[in-house]
């Protein structure tokens, strides 16, 4: 073969590699184009099908109350200012005595602190006395502009939700003191002004928010314990305390919770789509989050953002359809899915912790009611029904059963449970055994009599 016919052959061969090179980055580019348009078509209709539900896209109690015309208190201001002398440094010391406290109450009783325990539980709360005023003050008045805020980014909120924790763990250490002092009714005030600042979590009822809001719940309800068993709060102190409880776990609670998530997610969606697309959905004006998503350059990256963004509303959609059916559906409609995308396990494990807030709640308010009674008749009632009418208007449901809270008594004290996960009865054992810890264990309180332990 000559050589021009050989340099011809060689040139034609090299020329197909560059045009089959250049046809595949063609049809790559022209698949990666039409996928993208799929994606961000489909989640568009997500997205379309969210705001055109009939459901609104948020409670209307969930934007902050407007504020009346003229001069008026704000509970937010004083709360706002509480929250700014609060440091991560003084939740640390704080909870350190908070626990110690706690534990000796609970296990040798308010007459087992010496002296210098008390002066030194009473100098670590001197420091803190203009920010104790500035919760009081605020607990007393109506809250119109919520202090934990979303809008304002996610590091500036996370930051205050610390502040409000140590907040929360302040005034559970004066209860505990106020507790040792023999100030019944002032330690009622203490855990119900407490209670009242955990109306800054409501504003905005995200999961990150609300778990916050839990473990406060949590901290007054193990407060309240050790104010009824070791202090003689008034009666009216007491009917208070069980009022301003059993406002605090409102019954449609998940529901706001998993709804504000999806409402954010819908904003942030708007990063996602197209103008065209977002003018179909939310063509008025509204406030997007500070922090926006910065989509990477990649067609790749952006296709598997929008992909898990459709995932997300679907399974979201689950989820909203599951926790507004009445206890226990939204832990059944949950459970046992294997295969269960990461939001929907995520979410089960949420509505789990929050049934178990909700029973510690509720027989927190359920033993508040009990108490009252026992003092009116000097003894124990013989069932709930004893209870119901004049001291709570009905008796609370088990999140775990749909049906009434259990109690039982006996020489040493009475329990008040649910059954718990396991949804068996057994037979009101909330603590483990030294002997057996892997024991059944029903959920709720078990009151022990001040002499019998």
């Amino acid at each position: 073969m000559s050589e021009p016919l050989k340099e011809k052959q060689v040139w034609l061969w090299w020329w197909r590699i560059v045009l089959m090179s250049v046809l595949a980055v063609m049809v790559l580019l022209a698949a990666l184009v039409s996928a993208r348009y799929v994606v961000e078509r489909q989640l568009g209709a997500e997205v379309i099908k969210v705001a055109r539900s009939d459901e609104p896209l948020t409670f209307s109690d969930l934007p902050a109350a407007l504020k009346p015309a003229g001069t008026v208190d704000d509970a937010s201001d004083y709360y706002g200012r509480a929250l700014s002398g609060m440091t991560a440094d003084g939740l640390e010391k704080l909870a350190r005595v908070n626990a110690f406290c706690r534990m000796k109450i609970n296990t040798e009783g308010v007459g087992e602190f010496s002296a210098e325990q008390r002066e030194e539980l009473a100098s670590v709360l001197v420091g803190f006395q203009t920010i104790l005023k500035n919760l009081d003050r605020g607990a007393d008045i109506a809250l119109f502009d919520p202090v934990i805020s979303v809008e304002q980014g996610m590091e500036v909120c996370v930051d205050r939700l610390r502040r409000a924790r140590t907040a929360a763990v302040l005034l559970s250490t004066r209860t505990l003191k106020l507790i040792l002092d023999g100030e019944g009714d002032a330690a009622a005030d203490s855990v119900i002004n407490m209670l009242k600042m955990t109306r800054i979590f409501d504003h905005q009822p995200i999961i990150v928010v609300h778990t916050i809001k839990i473990g406060v719940l949590n901290l007054a309800c193990e407060d309240i314990y050790l104010l009824l068993r070791f202090s003689r709060p008034s009666g009216q102190s007491l009917a208070r305390l069980q009022e301003v409880l059993s406002e605090t776990m409102p019954a449609n609670v998940l529901e706001r919770m998993f709804l504000t998530e999806r409402v954010y997610q819908v904003e942030m969606a708007r990063n996602l789509l197209h103008k065209n697309v977002v003018s179909q959905y939310l063509q008025a004006d509204a406030s997007d989050l500070p922090e926006r998503l910065r989509l990477p350059g990649s067609f790749r990256v952006r296709v598997r953002i929008r992909q898990k963004a459709i995932r997300y509303f679907r399974d979201m959609t689950r989820l909203l359809a599951a926790v507004r059916r009445p206890w226990p559906g939204p832990l059944d409609a949950t459970a046992g899915r294997r295969k269960s995308r990461r939001l929907i396990s995520s979410g089960a494990a949420f509505i789990r912790l929050t049934a178990g807030t909700i029973v510690g709640v509720r027989c927190t308010v359920l033993t508040i009611a009990i108490e009252r009674y026992r003092r009116s008749h000097g003894e124990l009632p013989h069932s709930l029904d004893d209870v119901a009418g004049a001291y709570i208007d009905s008796i609370p449901l088990d999140p775990f059963t749909g049906g009434k809270l259990l109690y039982s008594r006996d020489e040493e004290g009475y329990v008040m449970y649910s059954v718990g996960p396991n949804r068996q009865d057994d037979g009101g054992f909330v603590r483990p055994g030294a002997a057996d810890k892997e024991a059944p264990q029903d959920l709720g309180i078990r009151f022990w009599f001040l002499e019998s332990k």
